[in-house]
């Protein structure tokens, strides 16, 4: 029942992540899991390579995709690894995410990953509507879309414990561990 943002895809060298289980988020991921804010991490990650000259990043559509939809998109590396960062978008902080996995390494190889669920660990979890980004499919559309310092939270990246029914949101909008696949073919 989620929807998601476009995803922000980096391919990368092995030693870079884009986000850490038990660490802070970045602004970039902060501004992803908050607010949908794609733009935000794809011009974090765009600056990151072009200071190190390692690694590529795009951003997979230009629009929210519904619960059973899909988007393609080609991406050119030379990159051996790859993240992506999906905003789940009936949640305070929450996102689909694979950091650092393994590209296919030959021509034709199809790799599938799971994109699993993370909290951002930078707001409370409300499950109020208000609370939310103004998306008319999380309800009546009445969120602000902005970060509110009131429920700045400053945690760590963690599992995200999926909708337990504690505000305003339904719990049609519950899910699991996994909430997306990747799969990926090298021409």
């Amino acid at each position: 029942g989620q929807w998601l943002t476009p995803p922000n895809v980096a391919a990368h060298p092995w030693h870079t992540d884009v986000f850490d289980r038990n660490a802070p988020a970045s602004d970039g991921v902060q501004q992803v899991a908050e607010n949908g804010g794609v733009p935000v991490l794809a011009a974090e990650l765009t600056a990151a390579f072009d200071d190190t000259g390692l690694g590529d990043s795009t951003v997979g559509g230009d629009a929210p995709i519904a619960p059973g939809d899909s988007v393609t998109f080609d991406l050119t590396t030379s990159a051996d690894r790859f993240s992506v960062v999906s905003m789940l978008i009936c949640t305070n902080d929450g996102f689909g995410g694979v950091d650092n996995f393994r590209l296919p390494n030959r021509d034709g190889a199809t790799r599938s990953y799971a994109l699993r669920s993370y909290d951002a660990g930078t707001e409370l979890n409300t499950e109020a509507r208000a609370d939310l980004v103004p998306a008319p499919f999380c309800g009546d559309g009445e969120g602000s879309g902005e970060t509110n310092p009131a429920l700045a939270e400053n945690g760590v990246i963690q599992r995200h414990a999926g909708i337990q029914g504690v505000g305003d949101l339904s719990d049609d909008f519950d899910f699991g561990r996994r909430v997306a696949k990747v799969t990926i073919e090298r021409h």
